[in-house]
């Protein structure tokens, strides 16, 4: 054979598909050829066509058929047919190769497609390693020539080709969001855990400071990033870096608080959004000063916001507490309670909007600029910088169980009236309170994890120093389910809103990862009967899919079931790591979202062995099936051996241990 690396020709296009039939000499797997030997009949091998003028098409092998043809012979009046076999390689065409540089480039546009006959090689090393070795350069930073600006990061071998190795962009992977997704067992721990190591390796030199924040709900990765600190989890604690963490309630903006108090949409959740906003003024005089003007502006906020919802409000009690605060000032409200007097002689405590909805938005913005004018006296820049319900401003304890101070969200005539329906809201705050499964949330004025304000809280990160860790292990694993929506959308919303507060310019600086491990537990579809917690942390991580790459946030989606991720946060996704799936619903669910060219190598995805998984996306030129290396050290992760252990084992189960660590 002349051509060593040559195996047969194309019989048939259809599309981007062709048929090669097989030359009758080729018959093994391998080919020995003058680089080695090679792949060259086997699902999953590549296979090159020469276009002429310096241009290659590549694609894989997807199918190998036989089929028998008759072989018709002419003689002297004499016919004689004969069953010979003719054997059939499908390939799924993926790009081209162009020769015009020093080494090949890939590209994935197919400008002319091959033709009949067109002769079907075993891809050369050169041409394997353009595809796999070289990948797409992405995001290359405004004025800025160098070639540096993203890495080749390395993260296995292609299955099958052992002389190659899988490189992916640096940038991309981690700049916009990518699923990780698998069976239990199937490698997708380590997955992360050797992504985030070779990542993190290639910055050695680099500045310490926070990149990744990975949220830990089983507490495994601690083994994979260690700290210097390392304690013994104990229940309903939240663990950074192995130090006890925590979460301020006051943290929680003014949806955040009515979603954990369950209050009710009609009459409790305007007085609490008042309340809160005015708990966050510290020991203010709401009746004079400048205390009342911005719970008056406040109210005035949630009032236009209310206005344009749902006609059955609570309205009316916006008004009586808006006069309240401003009832010690020179500022009229008389227009603006006239809108509501024949109101209030329909019914007593407002349960609708009225008609004149208009008229009533039209005086609140006349007092919104009165109020405005006292405070900052035409500053807008002040304003802007004034409290409100949503601001992370600290809340004393001693202020939380002040029951009285939810009264001051509502005039002093309303207060009887209004004061049986704010009875449930009382207790609920007070079983919050005492339910030591929030400790997490409540701890922040314990000596340990005092925390100040929001700046203390971010130090405990590195943030604002250059003291890092590159990597932060945030343990979730000791909260309750009840709880542990709530600490995830508090964690995802103030980094992402920490990112959106800087300037413009500023925001590709400094980028940050927040890992999603076991995502499924708390960025699930929306239901029917999705609790508040659920919804709202499904909310931020929608936004954060959908929004955090113009801010500098990214996501890393870890889940065995890709079915029970919101379907918003996994069409966001610009890369896949498919590890082995067996059911068919994720299966199913996940091929309708992924590129057509990688749906029939997805068809592998049930066979896959542990650590081996289906790559594709952006970052990287075609998708490859790939044997990911191990990470060093590895997570807590592994599987139990038990013919091993308990043969082996002679001391008695750990149950002291158990039962320290679980507080009984």
């Amino acid at each position: 054979m002349d051509n060593p690396r040559l195996i047969g020709h194309i019989i048939s296009v259809q599309g981007f598909k062709v048929k090669v039939e097989l030359l009758p000499e080729t018959r093994s797997a391998l080919r020995a050829t003058l680089d080695g030997v090679q792949t060259a009949i086997a699902i999953n091998a590549y296979l090159t066509f020469s276009l002429g003028a310096g241009e290659t098409v590549i694609g894989i092998i997807t199918d190998l058929e036989a089929r028998e043809t008759f072989d018709t012979s002419t003689g002297d009046g004499l016919s004689l047919e004969l069953m010979k076999p003719r054997r059939v390689a499908n390939v799924q065409l993926l790009g081209s190769i162009e020769h015009n540089g020093v080494e090949p480039a890939f590209s994935s546009g197919i400008s002319v497609l091959p033709t009949l006959d067109t002769p079907a090689e075993i891809g050369s090393p050169d041409i394997l390693r353009a595809v796999f070795e070289i990948p797409p350069k992405r995001n290359k930073p405004e004025h800025y020539d160098a070639a540096d600006f993203d890495f080749d990061l390395k993260i296995g071998t292609p299955t099958g080709q052992p002389r190659n190795v899988v490189r992916a962009s640096y940038n991309d992977l981690f700049s916009r969001p990518l699923a990780i997704v698998g069976n239990t067992g199937s490698g997708k721990s380590f997955s992360v855990s050797s992504l985030i190591q070779k990542a993190m390796k290639a910055l050695d030199g680099a500045a310490e400071e926070p990149h990744v924040f990975i949220l830990d709900i089983n507490g495994e990765y601690a083994k994979a990033f260690p700290s210097a600190t390392a304690t013994q989890p104990l229940p309903d604690r939240i663990y950074l870096n192995g130090k006890e963490f925590g979460l301020p309630l006051w943290f929680l903006n003014a949806e955040e608080i009515c979603a954990w108090l369950s209050a009710s949409e009609q009459t409790q959740e305007p007085v609490l959004k008042d309340w809160w906003a005015i708990a966050k003024g510290g020991n203010v005089n709401t009746a004079v000063g400048i205390g009342a003007l911005q719970n008056a502006m406040s109210a005035l906020d949630q009032l236009s916001g209310e206005l344009t919802k749902i006609k059955k409000k609570s309205a009316g009690s916006y008004c009586d507490a808006i006069a309240g605060h401003l009832a010690a000032t020179d500022i009229s409200t008389d227009d603006f309670e006239a809108l509501f007097a024949d109101h209030r002689l329909v019914t007593d405590f407002n349960t609708e909007v009225m008609n004149n909805q208009a008229a009533i938005a039209v005086e609140a913005e006349k007092l919104r600029n009165a109020i405005r004018a006292k405070i900052v006296d035409g500053d807008e820049a002040v304003e802007l910088g004034a409290r409100t319900a949503d601001s992370p401003l600290p809340i004393k304890r001693t202020t939380l169980t002040d029951h009285s101070l939810i009264n001051r969200a509502v005039s002093k005539e309303d207060t009887f009236r209004v004061d049986a329906h704010l009875t449930t809201l009382k207790l609920r705050l007070k079983t919050r309170l005492d339910d030591k499964r929030w400790r997490a949330f409540l701890n922040y004025e314990d000596r340990d994890t005092k925390v100040d304000n929001l700046t203390t809280w971010f130090s405990f990160f590195g943030l604002g120093t250059v003291t890092g860790p590159k990597v932060s292990i945030i343990d979730l694993s000791m909260l309750s389910n009840e709880v542990l929506p709530y600490a995830c959308t508090v964690l995802g919303r103030i980094l992402l809103e920490v990112r959106e507060r800087l300037p413009a310019a500023a925001r590709y600086k400094h980028p940050w990862v927040l890992v999603l491990e076991e995502a499924h537990n708390y960025a699930r579809p929306p239901r029917s009967d999705e609790d508040r917690g659920h919804r709202l942390s499904r909310l931020t991580y929608e936004r954060i899919a959908k929004e955090g790459r113009k801010f500098g946030l990214s996501l890393i989606v870890a889940s065995q079931r890709p079915s029970e991720i919101s379907q918003t946060i996994i069409s966001q996704c610009a890369n896949f790591i498919s590890h082995r799936l067996q059911n068919p619903d994720d299966i199913d669910h996940f091929r309708r979202i992924i590129p057509m060219q990688a749906r029939r190598l997805l068809d592998q995805v049930t066979i896959l062995s542990s650590g081996e998984a289906i790559v594709f996306g952006s970052a990287f030129h075609i998708p490859t099936r790939v044997q990911f290396d191990r990470p060093d050290p590895g997570p807590h992760s592994q599987t139990a051996a038990p013919y091993h252990e308990w043969r082996t084992q002679h001391e008695p189960f750990p149950l002291p241990q158990v039962m320290e660590g679980w507080g009984t």
